[in-house]
């Protein structure tokens, strides 16, 4: 197979990764903050601003003026950079993905502490809007890194495959797009009806991570070659 098709695929790995992470991680917080409509809110939006924070600021560093003249000119090193970097991002969603599973367990006890209650105008006991604050911070702290390095894969790919061919750019954009997004459906299917329960939420996380461990050595494979 060709180098663009290893390519290819290693993005559907991203993809497959990156569902699982979000499947399991809605379930832990909803575990956590006992509402599951709200975690699964909290995530969804940390993961959608995460995604665009790091779509625009690796975006602008795979588009820096001296990596774009090289590809311009052609110069095979510059794509080999770029598809580095992913590997590197790849390395470190990995490292943050295992960090998580590890901490998550342990952040129910962290909510409790900072969470109080006060009257409502029925008359129930409702979270303060203080509680509501501090949860989306702790959740922002521990989601936001991870997810900034996801957005950056997709730009930092989308440049080493253009380059400055904007003729085939269409297509070789919706392609990896596609590859990523049907690996994502893949993530989550699995997620919910093999891994956990077949593993638990806690191996799967790690199996996720294993995934992106893999992608970032064949990455970093390619862009030696």
């Amino acid at each position: 197979m060709t180098s663009a098709v290893w390519l290819h695929l290693l993005f559907f790995c991203s993809g497959v990764s990156g569902l699982i992470y979000q499947v399991v991680w809605v379930r832990q917080f909803g575990q956590i903050y006992g509402n599951t409509v709200y975690s699964a809110s909290i995530v969804i939006a940390i993961f959608m601003l995460g995604l665009g924070m790091g779509a625009y600021l690796f975006g602008a560093l795979a588009d820096r003026p001296a990596v774009a003249l090289r590809l311009r000119r052609g110069k095979p090193d510059s794509a080999s950079r770029l598809i580095r970097l992913y590997a590197g991002l790849e390395v470190l969603i990995g490292v943050f993905g295992a960090a998580i599973s590890l901490a998550l367990p342990h952040l129910a006890a962290r909510v409790s502490g900072v969470s109080s209650y006060e009257t409502g105008a029925d008359g129930w006991y409702t979270l303060s809007t203080a509680s509501y604050v501090w949860r989306a911070v702790l959740a922002v702290l521990l989601l936001g890194p991870i997810t900034v390095l996801m957005g950056g894969t997709l730009t930092v790919l989308v440049r080493a495959r253009v380059h400055n061919d904007l003729d085939a750019s269409g297509w070789r954009v919706a392609l990896l797009y596609g590859i990523n997004t049907l690996g994502a459906a893949v993530g989550a299917f699995l997620t919910d009806f093999a891994l956990v329960p077949a593993f638990g939420l806690l191996a799967t996380q790690l199996i996720a991570s294993a995934i992106n461990l893999v992608a970032a050595s064949g990455a970093f494979l390619l862009g030696r070659a």
